[in-house]
This record gives C-alpha cells, structure tokens and sequence, in this order.
C-alpha cells in the first residue's frame, strides 16, 4: 500500500462522535477508534476519560462542558496525541486533571483543576493557548516539553513548578497564595514572557536549581509567612537572567541570591525589610540599567559575592553594603556622571 493510499484510508476511517447533553462518554469512547473526533454537548458529566491517545475531544466551552472525576481517578492521562478543547475536567484529592505521559497533548480554551495538579506531565509534550490551572499545584512539569500562552494559574503549594524538562509560559498571570512560591524552578529550564505573579504568598519566583529567564515579568505582593521574609525573586545555586521586568511590593528583599549567577537587564525593583539586592556565598551578579528603590540598602553583597553594574541606580539609604572583608567585591562600569541623579522629590 502506497502511502497517499495508506493516508485516505486513514482520513476514511476517522470518524464524528457526539455525546449529547445527559449523555454517556464512557459509552462513546469505549467506540471510538483512533483519528476519531469526539463532541461532548453541554452539561455536567460524572466521568474520567481514561487513557487517551490519537483523540479529539472538544466541549462545549470550559465552563459549560464540565467532566467531574470520580474520587480516585485520574482526569485524562495523554499517552499519545491527544487534543482537548472547551472542557472542564475537575479531579478529586490527590489526582491530577491531566496527566502528560507521552505523546503530544494539546489545550485550547481548558480549565483543568485537581487534586493534586491541574496538569501533570512526565514526558512528551504539552502545547495550549487559553488554559486555567488549580490544584496544590496548578501545572507540575517533571519531564517533556511544555509551552502554553494564556495561562491563569493557582497552586496550593506553587502556581508553576518545573522539576525537570523545559518551560515555555508567555501571557500567564499566576496568584497565590501559595505555600512554596508563585512560580519554582528546582531543574530544567524554564522560559517566561509577559508573566504576572500577583500575591504570590512568601515567595514570587524561587530558583533552586535549573536555569531561567524571564522577560517582561513582574512579580508583586511576595508577603512574609511561615519565617519566610517574602523575596521577589529567591535564587539558589541556579542561573537566572531578567531582563525588562519589575519586582514590587517585596516584603523581604526584591532579590536574594545564594550561590547563584544573576544577570538583570532593565530589571526596576522595590526593596522590602531585607532590602534591594541581597548576594551572599559567592553569587556572581550583573547589573545593566537596573534601579532599586524603596528600602535600603540596595545592594548588599557578603561572602565573597562579585558584582559588576552599568547604568545601575540605587534611590535607597544606605545605597551599597558591601562586606569587602569577606572577599566581596562591587564594580562600576561607568563613570559618575553616566549615572542618572535621583529625581527631586515631588
């Protein structure tokens, strides 16, 4: 068999499925063959969907086409293609709404919310435009690829975690509170663009292994809790470079880097109790027009922390601390007077 013929006999045999409103879906996918295009009506749905490969399966709009997990049962567990759209799925205590297992999964206009996780995924890859995340973690990526645009998430425990594989979020607004922080990064490599973390509970975006970057980020309302002093941004022994983004509203320090390498380009930051810019345990940082306002000092470099700045500005009392005793060392790049003064005050 040629494979132009091989390619109509597929398109052929691929079907329509419906499921009307009051309907059962367990009956139409226990039909369903693989390539076969499945339409749910609207209404409440007492179901999980199972293992799922090879399907389309497309509701009525989130909100309005909503499957209810029986306690115990994961939502939908992608082990090949698969594509939801316009759907609810809700997930009991400990499951997640998705799980990605492998394959290629795909969301438009989805509201997932477990559990456990709103969508998990340990391997293959993720892809979605318009999607809503809940659960102790609203999107939990352990392996694959993940890229999704459009994205309101809550967790919990974190909004975003990355443990391992590659993040790609652009147009998302994570809140909290959440108990870890708004977004964390333990491995992997995480991309954000146009990202709002709002409230984000003690800690906005904390880095503890990985790489990530960031542009157009903001991150605001990070509020001491449990010991925590609220940071912006918390770095550990991780690469993270920012660049055209905004940390406000910190409760403890905007950023607070420990064994970490920073790079913050075009980076405005309000310093919280803690300060600005706080670099201890041989942090390598570099500043390229970054501004610190609000509580001083804004930077603060100990334990043999190196940092270089150009264009940086610091509108804080006291503008440095740096502990020079320590090994610690602090490098402008431009002279005085390319330095823009503090503006009078209104």
């Amino acid at each position: 068999m040629t494979a132009l013929a091989a390619l109509a006999l597929a398109l052929t045999a691929a079907a329509r499925l419906e499921v009307p409103p009051g309907g059962s879906v367990e009956a139409v996918l226990a039909t369903a063959r693989p390539g076969d295009a499945i339409t749910v009506g609207p209404g409440e749905y007492r179901t999980p969907l199972g293992h799922l490969s090879d399907l389309r399966i497309t509701g009525a709009g989130a909100g309005v086409t909503v499957l209810i997990v029986p306690p115990g049962e994961e939502g939908a567990v992608a082990t090949g293609p698969l594509a939801l759209a316009r759907l609810t799925i809700v997930a009991g205590p400990g499951r997640s709404a998705l799980a990605v297992l492998g394959g290629r999964a795909t969301l438009t206009d989805v509201a997932l919310l477990g559990g456990a996780c709103g969508a998990f995924v340990e391997a293959g890859r993720l892809d979605g435009t318009e999607v809503l995340l809940g659960g102790d973690y609203g999107l939990l990526v352990h392996g694959g690829e993940v890229r999704l645009r459009g994205v309101t998430a809550s967790g919990r425990r974190a909004g975003v975690a990355l443990l391992a594989g590659t993040l790609d979020l652009a147009g998302a607004a994570v809140t909290g509170p959440s108990a870890e922080a708004g977004v964390t990064v333990s491995g992997g490599i995480a991309r954000l663009a146009e990202v709002i973390v709002r409230a984000p509970g003690p800690t906005g975006v904390a880095v503890s292994g990985g790489e990530l970057s960031a542009r157009d980020l903001t991150v605001a309302g990070s509020r001491e809790a449990s010991g925590f002093l609220g940071d912006c941004l918390q770095v550990q022994r991780a690469t993270v470079r920012l660049e055209a983004s905004e940390l406000v509203a910190c409760g403890g320090a905007a950023v607070e880097g420990a064994h970490a390498a920073l790079q913050l380009a075009g980076v405005t930051a309000a310093g919280g109790e803690a300060g600005c810019i706080v670099l201890t345990d041989g942090s390598r940082a570099e500043l390229d027009g970054t501004l610190c306002t609000h509580r001083g000092p804004g930077l603060v470099a100990t334990g043999g922390a190196q940092v270089t700045a150009r264009a940086a500005r610091f509108w804080t009392d006291p503008e440095l601390w740096i502990d020079r005793g320590s090994g610690a060392r602090f490098d402008r790049l431009d002279p005085p007077t390319a330095r823009r003064a503090r503006p009078p005050p209104p």
